[in-house]
């Protein structure tokens, strides 16, 4: 085939034509130029950039290890913390229950000083005051004045060795007190006790009117007899029993009565009956009752027993004695001097 020709009033085309360089290729070069420069500085830079951030890495990567280990050794002493964290807490509350005891045992210390460290007045007025308790009730409960006096004297004589001014309302509360308490009679109570244990012990040997045994001459004989012949001791019994079935004895005053055995046990029963009823009087402070005893064992004594016979008169006179005793009296109180020694107390307490 033959290549199509070209029109004719097609022209070829034409090269175009090459201007002389100028001054604007060179400034093009320069930027070309300073373009490369400028790509090599920044991949200069990009390859620092990786290096630093390759270095970064690790560098972080040891830095995590690091921080690993160092978060594992935390552990570990954030567990051996907690430990020592709980012992500590059961220290504290071993301390706190030992605080709880001694604060305890200060307390209890701190009143045993302030008992121990009170003042000699204020012991002096305690044991005064024990004094006074113990004579009201002596007064109150047995009558007993001279316990009483004793009481208030040993009270007075304790003030006076402390010798202090502010007690001096108290020592005059304690002489008035005394004072009316000496001005009673006294009632020796004791004693007429002691009396009347003696006579009922001598009850049982307290010789009758009539004697209860065979008289002594003729009890001798017998004694005698024992030593003679059989046939001569019964002949001798035998008169001395005829003898005796007739007694002649001249006895006062008339009217006294002859007594059995078993009688006679009972008078003598009841004889310490009635002075064991007086004793009781006694002690009941029942006046009446035992002066009534007292007449009825004098009214025994002087009809059933021998007049003559002197255990009886002594006996009689022991009575009469107690007879005319004081047995009841009406103690007075001894509240003014207690409510003394209490206020005296109380201003000590204030002070």
């Amino acid at each position: 085939m033959s290549s199509p020709l070209p029109e004719p009033n097609t022209l070829p085309p034409t090269r175009p034509v090459r201007a002389p360089p100028r001054a604007a290729d060179h400034g093009a070069r320069w930027a070309a130029a300073v373009a490369i420069a400028a790509v090599a500085v920044s991949i200069g830079l990009a390859w620092n950039a990786q290096q630093a951030l390759s270095s970064l890495s690790q560098t972080a990567g040891g830095r995590l290890a690091d921080l690993g280990a160092e978060l594992a050794q935390s552990r570990t002493s954030l567990a051996q913390a907690q430990v020592a964290l709980r012992e500590t807490q059961a220290r504290v509350a071993e301390l706190e229950s030992r605080m709880v005891d001694a604060q305890e045992n200060r307390v209890a210390v701190e009143e045993m000083y302030r008992e121990l460290s009170r003042s000699a007045d204020d012991r002096m007025l305690a044991e005064v005051e024990q004094l006074l308790i113990l004579a009201s009730q002596q007064l109150q409960l047995a009558g007993n004045v001279k316990g009483a006096l004793i009481a208030l004297q040993a009270a007075d004589q304790r003030l006076a060795r402390a010798d202090k001014l502010q007690v001096a309302n108290l020592r005059r509360a304690l002489n008035g007190d005394m004072d009316r308490l000496k001005a009673l009679p006294l009632v020796d109570t004791v004693g007429i006790a002691v009396k009347l244990d003696a006579l009922v012990q001598q009850a049982d040997s307290l010789p009758l009117i009539v004697a209860e045994s065979l008289p002594a001459s003729r009890t001798g004989t017998r004694a005698t007899l024992d030593e003679e012949a059989a046939w001569l001791r019964v002949a001798r019994d035998f008169w001395a029993e005829m003898k005796g079935l007739v007694r002649i004895r001249e006895i006062a005053p008339s009217e006294a009565v002859l007594l059995s055995p078993a009688q006679t046990y009972f008078l003598r029963e009841n004889l310490k009956l009635r002075l064991l009823a007086a004793r009781v009087a006694l002690l009941a402070r029942d006046e009446s009752s035992f002066r009534d005893d007292i007449r009825a064992s004098q009214a025994w004594i002087t009809k059933y027993f021998d007049a003559k016979a002197k255990v009886n008169v002594n006996a009689q006179a022991t009575l009469r004695q107690l007879a005319e005793s004081p047995v009841s009296i009406t103690p007075p109180d001894i509240n003014a001097s207690l409510a003394a020694v209490r206020a005296a107390r109380a201003a000590r307490e204030k002070r």
